[in-house]
């Protein structure tokens, strides 16, 4: 195969095809990204690779040459995170060429998002494009196809109604909150983490009726602007104590590799607060809060997979603006298809020039030796003769080339072309052929060797 005869994949786990002990085993650090980036090249012999890891999903976006072994980059994710490939690839997905990239353009529009039409993942998406950029993992194709994917997320948020008047993430916090305590006036918020969805969930919970809101987190600064953001209080690291005492909703999203408030710690927090009911939603990968502190009395937790049952009916009602974006994003989808088809076709294109031009280029100096003496003026003629003929019989196979490329129900015509035209051995023997011809020539100046060319017309 050509230099682009590539295979694009998307390989990974995410909140449909894994629960949330394996993802956010397999969840990797921001500031991890760009060694597991080279691990990945290198181990499963990509030419392009980005790392998407989220709190709903762990996904490889890759450009492997030639054959795709998929398979590779599923053992080389599981080796660099200590996980037993077996396990992950039980619970992984593989998409290929086509599939890939509809995967890549959908997740970026969040059509593939446990809240369909959710702001963060674009987001997301964006900084594992710029991180790959930085450690040089991106090149031309998926460059190509995550600078169309942003386009076609802009173009679904501003075609459709798919992004406006939705649930997110921290509304469903929010009415699940409601279910269990009833209505949240005059209620205490503690924020453990300062990021995005901490700032939406602040949001809501004050719309809620939240009185207080305390803002726990390790960068005093970031904490700080948040609570200026929401109209809280800053608390430091060593203060989350007191903050879990008094709040009673707790959102948790930090960036921690291990859980943050253990089972023991909880069980002593409970005792000072005598009993009284917390309600903790843990949207944090991996998880800020341990598996065990929800089987405490009066302790209700929830994390991420959780709150995907009540997103249900919220997809169901959002149905017909997702039919809508679908069609949006489709026309920019095949937009990269197209153009991945056509670059597909390059090394045959370049082989069948090449053949032409060599064929045009030889018969040109034939005929301009049978001429005997010409000027430059009379050899710029002949050649460019040569060239017109050569453009003007390339121009219907390559014409219907690219269009092949368009129509992807049509079939393939470059194969047709490489044996109609017999490039390998053709290119291969050229050079060949011309040294013999040449020795000809000079056995025979008068260009006797014209008895021997094919007659112009059928007998």
């Amino acid at each position: 195969m050509g230099d682009d005869a590539v295979s694009l994949l998307a390989v990974g786990l995410n909140h449909t095809t894994a629960p949330v002990d394996l993802r956010e085993q397999l969840a990797v650090p921001r500031e991890q990204i760009g060694d597991s980036l080279s691990g990945l090249l290198t181990r499963a012999s990509l030419s392009e690779v980005v790392l998407l890891s989220t709190c709903n999903r762990v996904e490889v976006y890759a450009v492997q040459p030639d054959t795709p072994e998929p398979e590779t980059i599923v053992n080389a994710l599981a080796e660099l995170r200590g996980i037993k490939g077996e396990l992950v690839r039980r619970h992984c997905f593989v998409r290929e060429q086509d599939g890939a990239a509809r995967h890549i353009f959908r997740v970026a529009a969040s059509l593939e998002s446990m809240v369909v039409g959710e702001p963060q993942i674009l987001g997301q998406v964006k900084d594992a494009w710029q991180l790959a950029r930085q450690r040089q993992t991106v090149g031309p194709i998926l460059d190509r196809c995550l600078t169309m994917a942003f386009r076609g997320a802009k173009r679904v948020r501003s075609e459709t109604e798919i992004a406006r008047g939705g649930a997110s993430i921290a509304s469903v916090a929010v009415d699940l909150a409601r279910s269990i305590f009833g209505e949240l006036g005059g209620s205490t918020v503690a924020l453990i983490g300062a990021g995005e969805m901490a700032r939406q969930a602040a949001i809501h919970l004050r719309a809620a009726g939240a009185e207080q809101i305390f803002v726990v987190n390790r960068s005093r600064e970031r904490g700080e602007a948040l609570a200026e953001a929401v109209g809280g209080q800053a608390h430091g690291w060593d203060q989350l104590d007191e903050a879990l005492i008094r709040a009673d909703v707790v959102v948790t999203s930090t960036g921690a590799s291990e859980p943050i408030i253990e089972p023991r710690m909880m069980r002593k927090i409970m005792r000072k607060r005598r009993g009284a009911p917390i309600f903790m939603v843990d949207i944090a990968v991996p998880r800020d809060v341990h598996s065990r502190v929800g089987r405490l009395d009066s302790v209700y937790v929830y994390d991420v997979d959780d709150l995907q049952k009540i997103l249900l009916s919220n997809l169901q009602a959002r149905s017909v603006e997702a039919k809508a974006a679908d069609e949006v994003l489709e026309q920019e989808i095949l937009s990269f298809l197209h153009w991945q088809r056509a670059r597909s076709l390059n090394p045959v294109i370049r082989e069948l020039r090449s053949h032409a031009r060599s064929i045009m280029a030889h018969e040109v100096d034939k005929a301009i030796a049978r001429l005997g003496e010409v000027d430059e003026a009379q050899r710029e003629v002949v050649a460019a003769l040569g060239h017109a003929i050569t453009q003007k019989i390339l121009h219907r196979p390559l014409k219907a080339l690219r269009e092949s490329a368009i129509h992807a129900e049509r079939d393939d015509l470059s194969g047709a072309l490489r044996t109609l035209f017999a490039l390998e051995e053709a290119l291969d023997s050229e050079d060949q052929l011309g040294e013999s011809e040449r020795e000809g020539e000079l056995d025979n100046p008068k260009g006797d060797e014209l008895a021997d060319d094919p007659p112009e017309h059928d007998p």
